[in-house]
């Protein structure tokens, strides 16, 4: 006859088999609803972690991580052969990517690479002394100099020689990145939210160098929180390997996306405030910033979140210039059909 100590140690282990079987499906559900690299426009190279700036909740947690680092020309090249086939833009960013300093070379082998200048993109917020180099390689640019005078001059003049891309010229509201989602929601509603992830829906894959190694990421703000770790869940950078399917990235997302801020879409600081805000799965990333003198603001989560009303991904300075001017638009035709129909 089963003891009674026995009977409820079998119950508990069949409790905890059935809540880590409903977790499990529930990050299953929400992994088959999201984009794998190879369904991306999209895919980054990251090639140094240096910036001018240090702009609130900055996508690569650059004020989280203890070592600078540049990606070696000779591993720059590997990545890019690793995307061979791939047919969107393939991003140098950083950091600011003409802070490299062998930016000159960089640029040389992705000519080389790949000959179609309309698949090579630079993603900065200040060109310096590389005006002529950036026009002559580059076809794809997103340029934001975060309303920074010298970034402002550098990319006016840019955009005006190249006239593509994007160019976001004044300052931003960054949505949080240390708000792990895990710290907010239950687990049904926060893989809900993960599988809406604005990152993964209009963002990018990336490459970076991980302590002098090759390391591939299905998001590319999971890649920043692996460098701010010291910790290394990348997948080795081999040819193809954006081809795979997002389930063999499954144990990233499972990793990542719970102690994401992105998923939950909240209100943020503007990026000059150079301000980040935390909830406890991420204190130990925020001890070390604060360490380095960094403002950060711990979210009350018994209050009520504030969400944004527009993708995590989508500027809010032009997201409200766009909406005034359509709003203008409409008032104008509301007056015209005023006076045209003597309403």
């Amino acid at each position: 006859m089963q003891s009674l100590s026995s009977l409820y140690i079998s119950k508990a282990v069949a409790q905890t088999t059935r809540q880590m079987q409903t977790e499990i499906s529930y990050a299953d559900a929400a992994i088959a609803k999201m984009r794998g690299p190879s369904q991306m426009q999209i895919i980054c190279i990251d090639i140094t972690n240096k910036c001018d700036l240090a702009c609130s909740n900055c996508t690569r947690l650059l004020a989280n991580q203890d070592v600078l680092w540049d990606m070696t020309p000779d591993n720059f090249r590997t990545a890019v052969r690793s995307l061979v086939g791939f047919d969107g833009t393939i991003a140098v960013i950083g950091g600011n990517p003409c802070m490299h300093p062998q930016f000159e070379q960089i640029c040389k082998i992705f000519k080389e690479e790949f000959p179609l200048k309309r698949q090579r993109g630079l993603w900065t917020n200040n060109v310096f002394r590389h005006h002529d180099l950036v026009v002559d390689t580059f076809g794809g640019f997103n340029l934001n100099p975060h309303g920074e005078d010298r970034g402002v001059r550098s990319l006016s003049r840019l955009y005006e020689a190249v006239k593509i891309g994007n160019y976001y010229e004044g300052h931003s509201h960054h949505a949080p990145l240390l708000t792990a989602v895990r710290d907010l929601y239950g687990e049904k509603e926060m893989w809900e939210h993960i599988s809406n992830c604005d990152i993964n829906r209009e963002w990018s894959a990336t490459i970076i160098q991980n302590n002098g190694q090759l390391r591939a990421y299905f998001c590319e703000v999971a890649a920043s929180f692996d460098l701010a770790r010291k910790t290394d869940h990348g997948m080795p950078v081999v040819d193809g390997w954006w081809k795979m399917p997002l389930l063999e990235f499954s144990g990233q997302v499972k990793h990542f996306c719970p102690g994401c801020g992105v998923p939950a879409k909240l209100v943020g600081s503007l990026d000059k405030d150079e301000t980040d805000t935390y909830t406890r799965s991420n204190l130990d990333l925020v001890t070390k910033s604060q360490q380095k003198g960094r403002k950060t603001i711990e979210l009350d989560t018994s209050k009520r979140l504030r969400r944004l009303d527009h993708n995590v991904t989508e500027y809010p300075e032009s997201h409200s210039r766009h909406k005034r001017l359509r709003n203008r638009a409409l008032r104008f035709l509301k007056r015209h059909f005023e006076r045209t129909f003597r309403v």
